[in-house]
């Protein structure tokens, strides 16, 4: 989608009070964070070969209506890490690995479509979680998605529902195999989708439904470094 020379303007003008105030790569690089014990959970790789993202819930808003962000980065496959409350089990930030620099400054990750008039500082724009999970992959791998998709509901008809008849039993496998910080029913999954280069990774949402950010990570050189989807904050004072 081509992002308007208006908002565009907005944006340059507000683009600061957006910042993350937190260093959001310590979730990935401290034991601990206010008393929160942090383990690193490996989620594998997502192949985002057209540059594009897209971060979303796949259960409730996977599809042709599904915005990128305005920010692209290189073509190419890429690590996604999971930061997890160890005593809860709870994945509180998820980061897509985009190079080994650190970053020195987060700027919220946005789809153009974002109402910047009254914008505040520490206010965030970010995605909505109606079914407990969220996913990140490639722009291109939603047409896949939805072609792969519309055969099941061929040949299930009007009871077709992703979640029980796509994703339930297929969660379950991945937590029976990788059962660190996994419930029975499955917390994370990369799916392959059939007949595509193209991945999903989908992950739990914290604390379950909700309105979450994102933020890139930029370093020295003012690149893109890291996407974090945050949907704990382990800085908040008590």
């Amino acid at each position: 989608m081509q992002v308007s020379k208006e908002w565009l303007e907005k944006y340059s003008k507000i683009k600061n009070m957006l910042k993350a105030q937190d260093n959001l790569e310590e979730a990935f690089t401290k034991k601990e964070i206010n008393d929160a014990k942090l383990e690193i959970l490996d989620l594998g790789e997502v192949n985002i070969e057209s540059g594009k993202i897209v971060v979303c819930d796949p259960l409730a808003y996977l599809d042709e209506e599904s915005l990128s962000f305005i920010q692209e980065i290189k073509p190419n496959k890429y690590k996604v890490f999971a930061g997890v409350l160890e005593d809860e089990e709870r994945y509180a930030i998820v980061k897509l690995q985009i190079s080994n620099k650190a970053p020195k400054y987060y700027d919220l990750a946005l789809t153009g479509v974002e109402e910047l008039e009254h914008v505040e500082d520490g206010d965030f724009f970010g995605f909505p979680v109606d079914a407990g999970m969220a996913c990140i992959c490639d722009y291109n791998a939603l047409n896949d998605f939805i072609k792969f998709e519309d055969k099941l509901i061929e040949s299930k008809g009007d009871d077709y529902n992703r979640y029980d008849d796509l994703f339930a039993a297929l969660l379950e496998d991945n937590a029976k195999k990788y059962p660190k910080y996994q419930s029975e029913y499955g917390d994370w999954l990369n799916f392959n989708i059939p007949e595509s280069k193209y991945n999903i990774v989908l992950f739990q949402s914290g604390y379950g439904d909700g309105f979450y950010p994102s933020y890139f990570g930029y370093d020295d050189n003012d690149e893109i470094c890291a996407l974090y989807i945050v949907f704990i904050d382990l800085f908040a004072d008590d």
